[in-house]
């Protein structure tokens, strides 16, 4: 009997020991394979943040990219001014990719009194510019911006070329075009015109209100009778 109890306490503690040793090697299997998921998330996150910030840098690049070609390829804008048989003559904003075509549809067209023969349409236009438009039966001062003369003009202030501009046949818009004369003084010479009869010659124009003898020196250029 001693002997069988012997046997039978032996056989217990054989299965508590297999028992606590299997405990032991699932409690390590599970420590195991939490760490290793852990380990696994935290290298996809890593990855994850690798890819955004690249992403980012890259789009970031083709925006600068993208800006900085549209500001090279814009035109810039210049002004013009546009004088004669036109609709709506004057300063217009223009860019310097426009030719004579788009200035005169920007003035409103050509008027009926235009002479569109003497005017170069395809010529291109550049900054402080000074188109002028003649009439049918005036003549087109040589070289003048946007007609077909291949000369010089007169040069007026700024640089800007002036054609010249007959005293005894221009009217208030066509006195316009000469440095320093706005629409007062332009109404003065028709005025004078009017009631003198044709100027004899350029120096006659110091006989009207306001033209003194430096200002006939210098519009002299400018003008014919």
């Amino acid at each position: 009997m001693e002997k069988m109890k012997e046997i039978l306490a032996d056989h217990v503690r054989e299965v508590i020991i297999g028992g606590i040793a299997t405990i032991l090697v699932l409690m390590a299997m599970v420590v195991f394979m939490a760490t290793q998921s852990t380990s696994d998330a935290t290298s996809s996150e890593m990855g994850d943040g690798e890819t955004s910030e690249q992403m980012f840098s890259a789009t970031s690049a083709s925006a600068v990219a993208s800006s900085a070609a549209s500001d090279s390829s814009a035109p810039s804008a210049i002004y013009v001014d546009v004088k004669g048989a036109v609709h709506d003559p004057g300063l217009k904003k223009m860019t310097g990719d426009m030719r004579i075509v788009d200035v005169v549809q920007e003035a409103g067209g050509f008027t009926k009194q235009a002479d569109q023969r003497q005017v170069n349409l395809a010529q291109r236009v550049t900054d402080q510019q000074v188109v002028f438009i003649p009439q049918r039966g005036e003549k087109a001062p040589q070289g003048t911006t946007g007609t077909m003369g291949t000369g010089q003009a007169t040069t007026g202030q700024g640089g800007q070329q002036a054609p010249e501009v007959d005293l005894n046949n221009a009217d208030v818009t066509q006195l316009q075009q000469l440095d320093g004369v706005g629409e007062k003084k332009a109404e003065k010479i028709i005025q004078y015109r009017e009631q003198n009869g044709q100027f004899k010659s350029v120096d006659d124009l110091k006989n009207v209100s306001g033209f003194g003898d430096k200002t006939l020196e210098r519009l002299k250029p400018q003008l014919r009778v």
